[in-house]
């Protein structure tokens, strides 16, 4: 089986210090049968002691509900939807998501054209290890060597949109499996440099509390939380019809409130967030598929493919036939 190529030798804990997974592993929901049981067994003994680098390209599959290790996640060309007590998110070509160890979801993939997905699990306890190594300074390395005393690290758990902080390791790291390429070397130091991508970038997601216009900062951040809960719901539902009451719900905030902060947050309205987010969409299957336009403007959300003309001349300046004739 050529799911779980396991590039390095174990360890001194027993546990190989990186997993290559070039399809998704099979385990639960799939049947267990004589044929996989011994690679489960070995896959479950690893699991969260290895940092684990998957890289798959489903159409559709489901996954049952677990609590892993720290992880990112990104899905190009389809939809990959995570399922968090009280919410679902959707991570796709807009947006990567990063979920903290012991947090507990469950993973579906749907797509109707084969997916390019890749997601990274961390081994335990290494974010906390190298968020300690970077603060700490040159006289405490020197003091305690290897040893240094490690940091509590805490993602915020929403959508991202990719930038060029974090999304360039995802890219590099998977274009480097695709090419075969096996160097457990390069590829621990190209994790790590993934991870400290990640906890550089944190701050900035914190920041955007700094817009909200409140007096104490624990204010700031909860009001802050709540409009990314509205946020994580538009980008994860705008397929669907959304209403500004589904918006308030999301984010536990009357919908004058909501409209306020999110403004505030993101410096437009969540109905001029959404239209965009759809045009996106519009604008990727226009260019990549030779689906009706009809059909397009229906599968990004759009009530009618008149709304979705006028939506990309707004944000694009180009016509839909010009954006195909582009793609």
């Amino acid at each position: 089986m050529r799911a779980v190529d396991t590039v390095a030798a174990s360890d001194v804990r027993g546990a190989p210090p990186i997993l290559l997974m070039r399809e998704l592993p099979d385990i639960d929901p799939r049947p267990l049968t004589p044929g996989n049981a011994p690679f489960r067994r070995w896959f479950y003994a690893n699991w969260g002691r290895s940092t684990a680098l998957i890289r798959a390209r489903p159409r559709s599959a489901d996954l049952f509900a677990h609590a892993h290790p720290l992880s990112i996640k990104t899905a190009w060309n389809g939809s990959a939807f995570f399922s968090l007590p009280n919410r679902r998110l959707r991570v796709d070509d807009d947006a990567y998501l990063i979920l903290n160890e012991g947090t507990h979801y469950g993973t579906a993939f749907r797509s109707e054209r084969v997916m390019d997905c890749f997601c990274v699990f961390f081994r335990q306890g290494l974010a906390q290890e190298l968020a300690g190594a970077r603060q700490a300074t040159l006289a405490q390395v020197a003091a305690c060597g290897a040893e240094l005393p490690r940091r509590a690290v805490d993602f915020a758990e929403h959508l991202r949109a990719h930038d060029n902080i974090v999304t360039p390791h995802m890219r590099t790291l998977a274009r480097s499996i695709d090419e075969g390429v096996d160097d457990t070397g390069w590829y621990e130091e190209r994790v790590q440099a993934l991870l400290l991508a990640m906890l550089a970038a944190e701050p900035g997601q914190r920041e955007r509390a700094d817009s909200i216009k409140s007096v104490k900062a624990t204010t700031r951040e909860e009001l802050t939380r709540r409009v990314l809960l509205a946020t994580d719901f538009l980008l994860s539902n705008y397929t669907e019809p959304l209403s500004l009451d589904d918006l308030a719900r999301a984010a536990h905030l009357s919908k004058f409130h909501l409209v306020r902060l999110f403004k505030q947050v993101h410096g437009i309205s969540p109905h001029a967030f959404l239209q965009a987010k759809r045009a996106k969409v519009a604008r990727r299957l226009i260019e990549s598929t030779d689906l009706e336009l009809n059909d397009i403007a229906a599968r990004a959300g759009f009530g009618s493919r008149w709304t979705m003309f006028r939506q990309l001349r707004k944000q694009f300046r180009m016509s839909g036939l010009d954006l195909r004739r582009a793609g």
